[in-house]
C-alpha cells in the first residue's frame, strides 16, 4: 500500500519578511516544510506504524533548495522523496501545480493522499483539492480525525465546522487535507536522521514526468500577485490620565464615545 504526502516549502512562520518594490523578498529567509503538511505526514506515519508494509512517498513541486526539507521528511520516517524542480514551473498557480503533481501521483498509485489544509505563505488552500478533482477522488477538508479501513477500502473522517463536527464516510482512495489537531507531529530521531541519507531521493523535471512546460509557470497562471505591502503600523497606545479612578474611567468613556466612536 502506498501513501503520498504532498508538501510545500514555505518561509518559517517566525521569519521576518521584507517587502521591496511591492514584492516579498525571500533571499536569506529560512524555508521550512509547510506546518499543515506536517500533520499530513504524521498521519501517514501513524498508519505506517500500524501497517508496516505501507510505503510513504513525499512529493513536492519546488526549487532545488527544498531538498534539505524533503530529507527531513525522510528522517521522520517517510520512505521516499520526489522533488519536481523545473524553472518552467516557477510562478505556477495552484491549478498548474496540481496538474504537475497528478502526473506523478498516477505512477505511484496511492491509496491515500495527505496534504495540509493550506500553505501558510499565500493561504490558497487549493492545490490538494484540485488534485482530488483531477483524479476524480473524494476529498475531506479540514480533517481532524481520519480512520481508514483497508480491508473494506473505506474510511471515516471528521472535520470541524462552525456548527460542530462533520463526520464523513467514503471509499478509498481519498485525498485528505489536514487541520491542526489531527495529531501531534513527531521529531526526527538520530537513527532516523542517519537512515534518511540512504533512502531514495529523486529529482525530476517536467519533461521527465510528462508535463508540457508551456502549460505551467506565471505565463499560464489564472491568478497573479499584483503587489505586496506590510500592514500599517499600529497607533501607539494611550495612557488615560486622571487624579482618581473615577476621573480616569470618565475620560476613558468619553474617549471611546467621542474619539473611537465605539460606544
Amino acid at each position: 500500500m502506498n501513501i503520498v504526502v504532498i508538501t510545500k516549502q514555505v518561509p518559517d512562520t517566525e521569519a521576518r519578511l521584507n517587502v521591496v518594490n511591492e514584492q516579498v523578498q525571500l533571499e536569506g529567509v529560512n524555508m521550512v516544510i509547510n506546518p499543515f503538511d506536517e500533520y499530513g505526514l504524521e498521519e501517514a506515519l501513524r498508519i505506517k506504524d500500524s501497517h508496516p508494509e505501507t510505503k510513504i512517498v513525499v512529493l513536492m513541486v519546488g526549487p532545488e533548495s527544498a531538498r534539505k526539507n524533503l530529507v527531513n521528511c525522510l528522517a521522520l520516517g517517510a520512505d521516499e522523496a520526489i522533488l519536481i524542480a523545473d524553472e518552467a514551473a516557477t510562478g505556477s498557480d495552484p491549478h498548474a501545480v496540481a496538474r504537475i503533481l497528478v502526473e506523478e501521483v498516477k505512477k505511484l498509485e496511492p491509496t491515500v493522499i495527505f496534504a495540509g489544509k493550506q500553505g501558510v505563505d499565500y493561504d490558497w488552500g487549493l492545490t490538494a483539492i484540485a488534485v482530488a478533482e483531477l483524479l476524480g477522488w473524494p476529498h475531506v477538508a479540514l480533517c481532524k480525525k481520519f480512520t481508514p479501513d483497508f480491508t473494506t477500502n473505506t474510511f471515516t473522517a471528521a472535520a470541524e465546522s462552525d456548527e460542530g463536527d462533520l463526520v464523513y464516510g467514503g471509499s478509498l482512495p481519498v485525498v485528505v487535507t489536514a487541520e491542526k489537531g489531527l495529531n501531534e507531529p513527531r521529531y526526527a530521531s538520530l537513527k532516523g536522521i542517519m537512515a534518511a541519507k540512504k533512502k531514495p531521493f529523486a529529482k525530476k523535471n517536467l519533461a521527465e514526468i510528462g508535463v508540457d512546460p508551456g502549460q505551467t509557470g506565471s505565463a499560464t497562471a489564472t491568478v497573479e500577485q499584483v503587489r505586496a505591502f506590510p500592514p500599517p503600523e499600529k497607533a501607539p497606545g494611550r495612557i488615560i490620565e486622571g487624579e482618581t479612578v473615577e476621573e480616569r474611567v470618565a475620560e476613558l468613556v468619553r474617549a471611546l464615545h467621542e474619539e473611537a466612536k465605539v460606544l
